[in-house]
């Protein structure tokens, strides 16, 4: 029996011991604190509980407000003043790539080697046959006294042959075309405005009716020529033909 009661005397002062030893080590805390033990127990407490040894514990403290500072009054930035709208301009037309008012380009005195010195004026109205060459191109070079044939045989009529050499003016393309005994008209870099590209390989030849308006353009002389022979009598509308065509039809009805 007395065993009993100094096991319960013991078991009271570890209990009391164990409050003490909480109460002194436990984190500190303001009074007015609370603490929700277990789901359902909630009790005021001095930093003492007695059910600390439950698993689930949760201290809240009570949210002091923070202390309000005035904020520092901001200088007023100016107002930016509305800057005046520039008033739009208007479009600039597209330029064209060439002047169509000038279908011929590179007719200038300081481009012309030899034969009769033209003007845009002058080919107006008149089958003009463009030969392009190049004195570094030996397959070009060797169609030029073919190219002096055509004029030779038909420079009466209303053609003008137009030599237009590509590469630069030099003492070679001179000596080339004395060489040669040229006679119709060559240039550097002449000839239509719209003119059909080479694509780096000469020559090409490309003939112009009395219309202005391309009937040929190749790399072959022999086409061209029979372009220049078919579009020839039909230069200005060809009159004669038309009465031809009547004076025969007067004929076969007289008949």
């Amino acid at each position: 029996m007395k065993k009993a009661i100094i096991g319960i005397i013991e078991l009271v002062g570890l209990l009391v011991a164990a409050e003490f030893v909480v109460a002194k080590f436990w984190p500190d805390t303001k009074v007015g604190e609370y603490a929700v033990i277990g789901r359902d127990a909630t009790v005021e407490w001095y930093g003492v509980t007695k059910d600390f040894w439950v698993e689930q514990w949760h201290r809240f403290r009570p949210e002091e407000p923070e202390p309000q500072v005035a904020a520092e009054p901001q200088a007023e930035e100016p107002e930016e003043e509305p800057q005046a709208e520039e008033p739009e301009k208007p479009a600039e037309p597209p330029k064209p790539a060439v002047d169509l008012s000038k279908p011929w380009k590179g007719l200038e005195p300081e481009n012309w080697y030899c034969g009769k010195k033209l003007t845009e004026s002058a080919l107006e109205g008149k089958i003009v046959m463009v030969y392009v060459f190049s004195e570094s191109s030996e397959d070009s070079v060797a169609l030029l006294p073919r190219i002096e044939s055509v004029w030779s045989a038909y420079k009466t009529k209303p053609l003008v042959v137009l030599g237009s050499h590509r590469g630069g003016k030099s003492a070679k393309v001179e000596n080339l075309i004395k060489k040669a005994k040229l006679t119709f008209s060559v240039y550097e870099d002449a000839g239509r405005t719209k003119e059909p590209s080479a694509g780096g390989r000469y020559p090409i030849v490309y003939v112009i009716d009395d219309k202005g308006r391309t009937i040929y353009r190749g790399r072959s002389d022999l086409e061209a020529t029979e372009a220049v022979v078919t579009a020839i009598p039909n230069v200005g509308g060809n009159p004669a033909a038309r009465n031809g065509a009547k004076t025969g039809k007067r004929r076969k009805g007289a008949r």
